[in-house]
């Protein structure tokens, strides 16, 4: 027992002397569980951007384009001419649903027949599409059981007549990209770009922090200029990577069967502009560390929160303001995003204009960092060797 407390009091003090592994212990879960807690603070998904086609111009239509804006899951931005502007928007991501209302609705219903509202989703993220579906599913059916209909009987419009024709109103969906609802489909893409990303910046956060323990580094800045150092060191890095980016996806698309629509070579493109970033801000970060344990936190820090904030599953809009301003702040936000465009939805490269742009100027942040610092360290070294020469 005496050896059991010897070992247990050598370990604590250990723990609390060293302040990387007291942080990791201690101040990164409460970190974590913070910033998760403002990640879900909304609780639900809400206001999202919703575009109507109204082309039965009635009480009864305006009614529902009212009650979808009110609803909280729902916000109308807009009311277009033709379903095909609804699809539109959809498309290009400028609205996550959009509501049909077809011509003579209205006019069906008060001679008996049936019409239906047709709700149009974007299922490439299954939690939006899954709310949506939901919700708009009541707001049809509530106002199908009587808020217009008391509204119009008030005036006189309808009568007695109006409450049995009104229940003719159905409710019909189209969920596009993801149709039957795959989680396979759905999650794959994300965790398996986490976890591209978790092993390419661990590997690069390493390389200049190894030879800084074990006593190389100073040899290996003499001997280099910055392009060398550049290229000679990431280069490895970015074979693998490539070479993981290709396995790993014929894997999840070829070897599981998950659909994608996309062109595969515009997947390459991306993915190698995401590799670089990586490696980039991996690089600075190697650059930046006194040791592997600090390099190893300090991508950790970054990685492991960087699914989560991507907006890939709980999307930024749902978000507080400054959560979401770091979810656009991680390279694996914009890959995620590009991804889902090319494979879910089949969408060339003018639709990933922007994604590519961020990840190019993240890079040229990373590369301009790893610059200065080898700059400030090569100075470093050399009046180092200075003042030891001058003394000897």
């Amino acid at each position: 027992m005496r050896e059991i407390s010897r070992l247990f009091e050598r370990e604590w003090k250990f723990i609390f002397a060293n302040r990387t592994v007291l942080m990791i212990l201690l101040a990164v879960p409460v970190l974590y569980f913070t910033l998760f807690g403002f990640l879900y603070n909304e609780k639900r998904v809400t206001e999202l951007p919703t575009v109507i086609v109204d082309q039965d111009q009635t009480e009864l239509s305006r009614e529902l384009v009212r009650a979808f804006d009110v609803h909280q899951t729902f916000a109308v931005t807009r009311v277009v001419a033709t379903e095909d502007d609804a699809m539109e928007a959809v498309e290009r991501g400028e609205a996550a649903a959009s509501v049909v209302i077809p011509e003579r609705t209205t006019e069906r219903l008060k001679t008996g027949q049936s019409a239906e509202v047709l709700t149009v989703i974007d299922g490439s993220n299954m939690l939006i599409s899954n709310t949506a579906v939901r919700a708009a599913n009541t707001v049809i059916k509530s106002v199908s059981a009587g808020v217009t209909l008391s509204k119009l009987e008030a005036q006189g419009a309808w009568g007695d007549e109006g409450k049995t024709l009104f229940t003719g109103l159905d409710y019909r969906y189209r969920v596009l990209y993801n149709p039957t609802f795959s989680y396979l489909s759905f999650m794959v893409y994300g965790l398996g770009g986490t976890v591209l990303q978790q092993c390419l910046f661990l590997g690069v956060a390493l390389s200049v922090a190894r030879e800084k323990e074990e006593g190389t580094w100073s040899e290996t800045l003499r001997q280099h200029r910055f392009g060398q150092l550049l290229v000679g060191k990431l280069a490895p890095y970015l074979v693998m990577a490539t070479f993981n980016l290709v396995v790993t996806f014929a894997i999840v698309l070829k070897g599981f069967g998950v659909p994608y629509y996309g062109d595969l070579t515009h997947l390459l493109i991306v993915g190698t502009l995401f590799n670089v970033t990586v490696l980039s801000i991996g690089f600075a970060i190697s650059f930046f560390s006194a040791n592997q344990l600090q390099a190893t936190e300090i991508a950790m820090l970054i990685a492991v929160p960087s699914f989560l904030l991507s907006g890939y599953t709980w999307p930024l809009r749902a978000m507080p303001e400054a959560v979401a301003a770091i979810g656009q702040s991680l390279p694996l936000t914009y890959f995620l995003h590009a991804v889902r465009e090319v494979l879910e939805k089949g969408h060339g490269l003018s639709f990933i204009t922007q994604d590519l742009a961020v990840l190019g100027l993240m890079t040229l942040i990373g590369l301009f960092a790893v610059y200065l610092l080898y700059h400030w360290q090569s100075s470093r070294k050399q009046s180092d060797a200075a003042e030891r020469s001058q003394v000897a």
